[in-house]
């Protein structure tokens, strides 16, 4: 699925809006599924983590647009934020292949009409399938279709799974469609694969299974005169030399890793500082 550069509807007064980098699309964003309004009611929704936006997530979105304009509805995104494996985890807390602020842009420019981002804490992650259903979907969304891949879990403990989730939809009228995953190089796509090959700087070989370069979108720092990068909450990384792409500049940086578990992203000295706030860094290769 290509990237678009549409217009989308104007800011409103009940979402916050997010703009992507050519400035012209603001997307609503809704903070949690009891803030959306009934006349964002009846949206077509995928459901999903989406770190990263692969091109797995890609084609759930794909289908949740195609849907979404065959049945004259809005496309939507439901997601949760922390991601559900920092909630449980202690060591998660470095995971993620992109912050929240980037994802949702992301979104937008993928042709997602609004989007509801989902506080998950430990009360929400005690809904049982059932509730989720009932509460989320039907009760405050209203969704008139949702979209999930074949291996979603939902409820506490990931007590359901997507023939539950048809089940509990079909007795509710709401329709669904379950995407099986897709495959690259004999293996499945996932943010997981993704992690692990930016752990081994196969950085072309990320790429390729999130449809671009990784990008992370972060505020430019000074280190013993160098413009850096803490990159410090993503996956941990491989050390060494990459291609960056900055704001249309192609150059050689490097990548360190600190003590207390800091890595940090250093660009050449002969790079002009940068003053402007979360600078989006492409890694090229």
């Amino acid at each position: 699925m290509q990237y678009s550069s549409a217009k989308r509807p104007g800011p409103l007064a009940d979402a916050n809006t997010v703009r992507v980098s050519n400035e012209r699309a603001p997307m609503p964003v809704f903070m949690g599924h009891h803030e959306v309004s009934e006349k964002w009611h009846g949206g077509v929704y995928a459901i999903g983590n989406f770190d990263g936006l692969h091109i797995g997530h890609q084609k759930l979105i794909e289908k949740t647009v195609q849907v979404a304009t065959e049945t004259s509805c809005r496309p939507a995104i439901l997601t949760f934020d922390p991601h559900p494996r920092e909630l449980f985890d202690a060591s998660a807390v470095n995971f993620r292949l992109g912050t929240s602020l980037q994802k949702t842009r992301d979104l937008a420019n993928l042709g997602t009409g609004f989007c509801v981002s989902q506080h998950f804490d430990l009360d929400f992650a005690a809904l049982t399938p059932v509730e989720f259903v009932d509460e989320v979907l039907r009760k405050s969304l209203s969704a008139s279709h949702v979209v999930v891949g074949t291996d979603f879990k939902f409820g506490c403990r990931q007590a359901g799974n997507t023939e539950m989730l048809q089940e509990l939809c079909a007795q509710r009228g709401i329709g669904i469609s379950a995407i099986e995953q897709i495959r690259f190089g004999g293996e499945v796509v996932s943010s997981s694969l993704i992690r692990n090959l930016l752990g081994k700087g196969e950085m072309l070989a990320a790429a390729r299974l999130l449809g671009r370069p990784w990008t992370v979108l972060e505020n430019p720092c000074s280190l013993d005169g160098e413009t850096s990068f803490d990159l410090s909450g993503y996956t941990d990384l491989k050390e060494g030399a990459y291609q960056v792409r900055i704001d249309g500049i192609t150059c050689r940086a490097t990548l360190a890793k600190m003590e207390a578990d800091k890595q940090i992203l250093a660009l050449p000295k002969d790079i002009p500082p940068i003053s402007s706030n979360k600078v989006i860094v492409e890694f090229v290769s």
